[in-house]
């Protein structure tokens, strides 16, 4: 957060600089009197647009073979109106391939781990079971390696669709 403050600071400051050199060096006529803050915050706000909406991109950017999102969502603010003409992904949830565990003595039963990043909030990571027989998914915290007392007790399932992207990632072979 603190290099975003200061990199909106450097920018309105270079702009604000660059209107400077272009009428004393450049164009050689007296600046108008508004032109330097008017182009520090213009600067601002555009660093500040670059900023929010290139976040799902770069935070996205090194991903492997092995990383698959399997949901985005875009959100809204009052405080930028910009984001209710063009909506920006703020968060997202991905499966990380190479977390997947099996069980031999639960065939068909798999367990991921999932990511959810935030813009501007934490990460956080989630443990699911994923049923790839019977196509359903539980949210997981018990033990590792669960175990069959464990999944037919503390396992609740969500049935999932067949072309539910976690399925698809989480059982292709």
């Amino acid at each position: 957060m603190i290099f975003v403050l200061l990199g909106t600071f450097i920018a309105g400051i270079g702009a604000a600089g660059a209107v400077m050199v272009l009428y004393k060096f450049i164009l050689h006529r007296p600046r108008p009197k508004g032109a330097v803050p008017v182009a520090a915050g213009i600067a601002m706000i555009l660093l500040q647009i670059v900023l929010d909406y290139g976040w799902y991109s770069r935070a996205t950017a090194d991903f492997g073979d092995d990383v698959v999102v399997l949901q985005t969502r875009e959100g809204t603010s009052l405080l930028q109106p910009l984001s209710f003409l063009f909506p920006r992904t703020d968060r997202f949830l991905a499966l990380d391939k190479t977390s997947i565990k099996t069980n031999d003595a639960l065939p068909g039963i798999k367990l991921a781990t999932l990511f959810q990043a935030e813009k501007d909030g934490p990460t956080s990571t989630i443990l699911q079971l994923i049923d790839c027989t019977g196509s359903r998914r539980a949210d997981w915290s018990g033990t590792l390696p669960p175990t069959q007392e464990e999944l037919q007790g503390k396992a609740k399932w969500f049935d999932l669709d067949k072309q539910d992207p976690l399925l698809i990632a989480a059982c292709e072979e």
